[in-house]
């Protein structure tokens, strides 16, 4: 999608735009495959009545700064994976 939509900018040019439009929404599409379960797991109890038998995890800035980072590993690992397969 996102290839699709610079398409119409006039200073790109494609050898095989059909390849072109292909590996970058497949690229797009492992940003998606990271965050979505990573914003699951992230407020997964935030609709979770809290008892006295079970305490809601309390998220600071830290853990969401460790997360991050970690999702954003992943996500550069990933896409460093394909690239080097696709050649």
């Amino acid at each position: 999608m996102e290839t699709l939509t610079i398409s119409s900018f006039p200073y790109y040019t494609f050898e095989d735009r059909n390849m072109a439009y292909t590996v970058g929404s497949a690229f797009y599409g492992i940003y998606f495959l990271v965050s979505f379960p990573a914003f699951f797991a992230f407020d997964d109890d935030i609709d979770s009545k809290e008892t006295s038998a079970t305490k809601r995890r309390i998220v600071t800035v830290w853990d969401s700064f460790v997360s991050s980072c970690g999702y954003g590993m992943m996500i550069l690992t990933l896409l460093d994976f394909v690239r080097l397969n696709l050649g």
